[in-house]
């Protein structure tokens, strides 16, 4: 019992505390707001909207300031008001023990001190703003009224730069003041927002003509003075240069200074309407086709004195090339009495020819137009620069013609060694064979001799016809070449196997009394060698007969015979030698 009360007096206690403190953090709660609605106090407005009234206003302006003296009765009047009543109301709520309803009512006092805040501010902005037009506005009457009386003054002084321009200036300068003037009354009447739309314009229009006082005056001494003075230049060297015989390719030059000066004419009177984007963007053509005329000038002054230097080099070098081409002619016609020529020799070197006489056609004429004084000297310094690319060309390719020809000669001498290194060679062969004394050799070595032979016969036929194909007989030789090679390595072969089958069955000799297998082997051995010329399978059979009886003994013998074979080879070759 007396634990139970001890429990309810704790819980009766803390419930107390939690009380106190919610009472105290409500009471914080209302202090916070109230403080806060205390900063709205430092904003009064009540001086400024007496200064402001100060400045007579009308128009945009009046109405403007009537908006905003609404407001801020709208905010003294009803939204302070309504704070003090949600401060009151959360200092009510901390004497009961709703929360919920407490938080709430903090938070929109909170809320619409916030939006009172922001109100008041955005009013005193708006007449900070309305008092600072008024004063900008006065201090732009002084600095416009100031700057058009300097234009006006510009106008009278620089009157000739202007050109025909002046006159819209004027006019364009008399509407601004008309305009300055506007803006003027509207500043000093007290609507400083109407008047600020007119500055808009009024600086608008301010910068347009200050931007085409700068630039029409050197519009103006283009268009009046240096294009002219230029067209007067051209016309003259032009006049100067026809008269000592220089001509130009389509010779336009009179009807485009015509042209250019009309077009001079018509931008002066786009200037005289104020359109400069425009004049500029014609000056600049005008520009580009003036430069052009002066160029085409330039070139024939450039181009004559090349022209006369390089006229000589281009006829020598044309009469060189012309009589490289007759020698070449003349050696591939006594060529072809004894060559075939494969590669259109003769009608490349007739193509040559041809071009040649293109070339020259072209030099005669122009060396006729240099004297009758009707030569267009950058056009011919052009075709002479191609006619020596051309005459280069045709020369490289007469070198690379005559030193394929010049070796046909070389190439028939190379061919007939050749031929009779290849007859020596087969009769050497014939008789290494021979001095052999096979019994006799394999159809297919036979077929491949007979092959080479053949081969050996067709180029001496080929190397005594009237005409030689070089090309021909080169393939020949390069493919009997490698049949010789084939053939040398068979021969080899052969004779190596024939004599190493012989001594390896007189080595087994000696056991054929003694192993019945061994005297089979050399028994078929001899066939083979003796009856069938296998002198490879014939050594073969009697090896392995032989090597079971006695092992490594097949090794010994054919390093005994190679040993031997590269002692007595050198002198065979010596023989050979001595013999050719």
């Amino acid at each position: 019992m007396l634990v139970l009360l001890i429990g309810i007096i704790v819980v009766v206690g803390a419930c107390y505390l939690g009380f106190v403190f919610y009472q105290r953090r409500t009471i914080k709660m209302a202090t916070d707001v109230y403080e806060n609605k205390r900063d709205l106090n430092k904003i009064p407005l009540d001086d400024e909207f007496a200064l402001a009234k100060k400045l007579n206003l009308t128009g945009e302006s009046q109405k403007k300031y009537d908006e905003l003296l609404k407001k801020y009765q709208h905010y003294t009047d009803q939204l302070l008001p309504g704070i003090e009543q949600k401060i009151a109301t959360v200092k009510q709520d901390g004497k009961g023990i709703n929360f919920i309803k407490t938080k709430n009512d903090w938070q929109s006092a909170n809320q619409a001190i916030q939006d009172a805040d922001s109100t008041i501010k955005g009013i005193q902005a708006a007449l900070a703003q309305l008092y600072d037009l008024n004063k900008q506005h006065h201090l732009a009457v002084d600095e416009l009224e100031k700057k058009y009386k300097r234009l006006r003054e510009d106008m009278l002084n620089q009157n000739e730069s202007f050109g025909p321009s002046i006159d819209a200036l004027e006019k364009l300068l008399a509407d601004i003041e008309g305009t300055f003037d506007e803006f003027t009354e509207l500043t000093k009447s007290g609507d400083p927002n109407s008047a600020e739309e007119v500055l808009t314009d009024l600086n608008r229009s301010t910068s347009e003509l200050e931007s085409d006082m700068a630039s029409i005056p050197k519009l103006y001494h283009v268009l009046s003075k240096e294009f002219i003075d230029q067209l007067d230049e051209i016309k003259t060297g032009y006049q100067e240069m026809t008269a000592k015989h220089y001509n130009f390719p389509n010779d336009s030059f009179m009807e485009a200074i015509e042209t250019l000066r009309e077009e001079i004419k018509n931008n002066v009177d786009k200037l005289a309407a104020l359109n400069v984007e425009s004049v500029q963007k014609t000056n600049d053509q005008i520009a580009g086709a003036i430069d052009h005329l002066y160029d085409a000038l330039e070139d024939e002054l450039k181009a004559r004195p090349d022209v006369e230097a390089n006229t000589k080099m281009v006829d020598e070098y044309i009469d060189h090339v012309r009589r490289q081409n007759s020698d070449l002619a003349l050696r591939l016609e006594n060529l072809n009495k004894g060559y075939v020529l494969n590669h259109k020799e003769i009608e490349n070197d007739h193509q040559y020819d041809q071009q040649i006489s293109t070339i020259e056609k072209q030099f005669d004429n122009q060396t006729h137009e240099i004297k009758t004084g009707k030569a267009v000297y950058s056009v011919i310094d052009d075709e002479q620069q191609a006619m020596v690319k051309n005459l280069g060309q045709i020369e490289t390719l007469q070198k690379q013609l005559f030193q394929t020809i010049i070796q046909l000669p070389q190439k028939e001498q190379e061919a007939r060694q050749s031929l009779a290194k290849f007859d020596l060679e087969m009769r050497n062969k014939k008789r290494r064979i021979d001095n052999h004394n096979l019994p006799g050799l394999p159809d297919d070595y036979q077929d491949d001799f007979a092959s080479v032979v053949r081969e050996i016969n067709h180029l001496n036929d080929a190397m005594s016809k009237p005409q030689i194909d070089i090309d021909d007989i080169s393939k020949q030789v390069i493919i009997i070449q490698s049949d010789m090679d084939t053939l040398n390595d068979r021969t080899e072969k052969l004779i190596d196997n024939a004599a190493l089958a012989e001594e390896t069955m007189q080595y087994a000799n000696r056991f054929i009394n003694l192993d019945p297998e061994i005297a089979e082997a050399s028994e078929k051995a001899r066939i083979y060698f003796d009856h069938q010329y296998d002198y490879q399978k014939s050594l073969d059979t009697i090896s392995i007969a032989l090597e079971k009886q006695s092992s490594g003994v097949i090794d010994k013998i054919k390093e005994d015979y190679f040993n031997a074979k590269k002692v007595t080879r050198p002198r065979q070759d010596d023989q050979k030698s001595s013999t050719k």
